[in-house]
């Protein structure tokens, strides 16, 4: 478990990987906290400010299950659902538990933090809000079945998929019903794994029967779907009105946001992905079980550069600013790869895999491992 020297690491790359291009700074305001899953509404895992590697493990804090949740960070807090049924509250700065919320089943999800309360879902069936401060439970709202998505928060309502096939848009203040919607189930495909996102009025979502939907946030009335044919387990990502997301049937869609139409798809051959594109000005990242992280052209899906690793990659990476990607793995490792040069600039074990996503504030980068623990690293 000792942070490692830099590590070559086996690529195919082009000319345009090496261009600073690839981390033009996006047009959304820069923010010291993560406080949801990949960031923000529109799951772009993006850091205008992280620490620079090498990192020196700050702390890391024990949980009694394995951890799948993604950390999310608000208000010098970290917070993470654990498969032994807890949330928990962790100070960023020291690692001390600040408290933990109990439930009846596995916390797979990744927690949302707006205004002062966490949302999450579990196996219980139960959609939470907790107070983020206190731990005390703010509302409960009960599904027909188990909750393995995560939440996104906007105009008001949580919006989250649950496995009894509908999407929710709960009412945050009171955990009241504002609308669901059924997603047609289908006796091969069924269940809700992709969590949704917002963006100008809309919700996007997909269920593992291979639809994708864009619905009005405010009424849940559907504006358009795409059948893609295929279970969708990974969550989409959006950024300047297209949709990117892939399909069990590997292959990786772009869609126009407005209609559903086709920008362009691209054969994956025989690769497939559980984890969410990462979307930047000009390139997309791409976790693949193969054990790699493909770097594609964003204007046309054209294959860019090659990063390749031990084992099977279900973590989505998270980049910064500063030119590093960080990407868990399932070898145990969380690794840093200097994207202009391809190579692996630092890494850390865990003892088991890593299949949570990143974290990155400007002061320390968050992770969670199968080993149940979590981790805060610092420069």
């Amino acid at each position: 478990m000792q942070q490692s020297k830099p590590t070559a690491i086996r690529k195919t790359i082009s000319a345009l990987a090496l261009s600073l291009a690839v981390l033009a700074p996006l047009s959304i305001a820069a923010a010291a906290d993560w406080p949801m899953f990949l960031k923000n509404q529109t799951h772009i895992p993006y850091a205008e400010k992280a620490p620079h590697p090498p990192l020196a493990l700050k702390w890391k804090f024990q949980t009694s299950g394995p951890v799948y949740s993604s950390p999310v960070v608000s208000g010098g807090k970290v917070f993470a659902g654990s498969y032994d049924g807890n949330l928990y509250a962790i100070d960023a700065k020291t690692g001390s538990l600040l408290w933990k919320f109990p439930t009846d089943g596995e916390i797979y999800s990744t927690p949302a933090v707006d205004g002062g309360v966490v949302y999450f879902g579990s196996r219980d069936k139960n959609v939470y809000a907790v107070d983020a401060n206190t731990g005390k439970e703010v509302w409960k709202f009960a599904t027909g079945g188990a909750v393995m998505t995560s939440p996104v928060v906007a105009e008001g309502n949580v919006y989250i998929g649950s496995m009894d096939m509908y999407l929710y848009a709960i009412n945050a203040k009171d955990g009241k019903r504002e609308w669901r919607m059924q997603l047609p189930d289908y006796e091969k495909y069924s269940g809700v794994y992709s969590s949704p996102i917002y963006a100008d009025g809309n919700i996007y979502y997909a269920g593992k029967n291979g639809m994708f939907y864009s619905a009005t946030a405010k009424s849940g009335g559907r504006n358009w779907y795409y059948r893609t044919n295929s279970a969708i387990y990974a969550s989409p990502a959006l950024r300047d009105g297209v949709l990117y997301f892939s399909a069990y049937n590997r292959t990786f869609f772009a869609l126009n946001a407005s209609n559903g139409s086709i920008v362009w798809r691209k054969n994956l051959e025989n690769k497939l992905s559980y984890a969410s594109p990462v979307v930047t000005s000009d390139k997309i990242y791409m976790a693949l079980k193969s054990g790699e992280v493909k770097v594609y052209n964003r204007a046309d899906g054209g294959d860019v550069a090659t990063y390749k690793f031990p084992d099977e990659v279900n973590s989505t990476p998270a980049i910064a600013a500063n030119g590093f990607l960080y990407v868990g793995c399932d070898d145990g490792g969380l690794y840093a790869v200097d994207t202009k040069t391809g190579v692996v600039a630092w890494k850390y074990m865990t003892e088991d895999s890593v299949q949570s996503s990143p974290a990155l504030t400007e002061d320390g980068v968050f992770i969670a491992s199968k080993d149940g623990n979590i981790y805060a690293f610092s420069e």
